[in-house]
């Protein structure tokens, strides 16, 4: 790929960011809000699930139960046994 074609993908990349952070922003409010789920939201994509339940104090089928919420509302995906965030 040419330099061009380069600076024309990372502009799609920032586009699609800014579109998906202003569809989620009133649920990454909610998040923010609420002390359990940030923590649990900061510390998804860095630890696995017992972990962060651990750290939490909450147990991992709560964490996965989330997940699998926030995995519906696109704001995390899929990443082998555990989730990704989608948004930093």
């Amino acid at each position: 790929m040419n330099g061009e074609t380069n600076e024309i993908l990372l502009r799609i990349e920032r586009l699609d960011r800014a579109m998906l952070r202003a569809m989620l922003s009133e649920k990454l409010n909610k998040i923010r809000g609420d002390k359990v789920l940030r923590r649990i939201y900061d510390l998804t994509g860095r630890s696995d699930v017992k972990t962060i339940a651990r750290r939490v104090g909450v147990s991992t089928g709560k964490v996965s139960g989330i997940w699998q919420t926030w995995e519906d509302a696109g704001l995390v995906a899929k990443d082998g046994k555990s989730y990704r965030r989608l948004l930093d």
